[in-house]
């Protein structure tokens, strides 16, 4: 009578674990869906060079839990060096996470439809959406250039794209003056 008694309560302590850690791991699956969940808010629009050149575009806000984040150390303080394994541009200090994260740039240039090299680029401007005075586009002998300028209203920045035979190659990102020189000429 004792051992029928003792494997009862065995088995009820070993329903109730059974019955405490399926709820545990249902519930962590729940949370960690809706955590998978969150919605990315994305802006996009159209720039139209002329009736046969436009450049399509997207920002969306930037989550830092969806990315890899490398802070580094400098006698004054801790700063973002590095996300998602790249030097990234858009901000002047980088101390702060980005707001925002430029995610598409696409050219319609006469009947090619060319997807721009975008990497590394956050905080295109201060409101989350490009306009037409961010950008000039020019025609070389038998390709193009569009020239891009980058600003959340400190961490200016800018890039250009050469294009040809429905191809793009962007040229280095930079903060130096030098590379400004497009603009004077605009």
């Amino acid at each position: 009578m004792k051992n029928k008694f003792v494997i009862s309560i065995l088995i009820i302590i070993s329903i109730l674990l059974i019955f405490t850690l399926f709820q545990k791991l249902y519930f962590s699956k729940i949370k960690k869906n809706q955590k998978t969940r969150v919605v990315e808010k994305i802006n996009s629009g159209q720039i139209d060079f002329n009736t046969k050149i436009k450049l399509f575009w997207s920002i969306k806000d930037f989550n830092k839990e969806f990315h890899k984040i490398e802070f580094c150390e400098s006698i004054d303080a801790n700063y973002i060096c590095k996300i998602d394994n790249k030097d990234w541009f858009g901000s002047d200090f980088k101390m702060d996470y980005p707001k925002y994260m430029l995610e598409n740039l696409t050219i319609k240039l006469n009947e090619c439809q060319i997807k721009l090299d975008v990497s590394k680029m956050f905080n295109p401007n201060y409101s989350g959406e490009l306009n037409k005075n961010q950008f000039k586009l020019e025609k070389q002998n038998d390709y193009y250039i569009l020239y891009g300028f980058f600003s959340d209203g400190a961490g200016t920045y800018t890039t250009n794209w050469k294009i040809k035979s429905c191809k793009s190659e962007r040229s280095e990102i930079s903060q130096d003056e030098d590379a400004f020189e497009w603009q004077n000429n605009n």
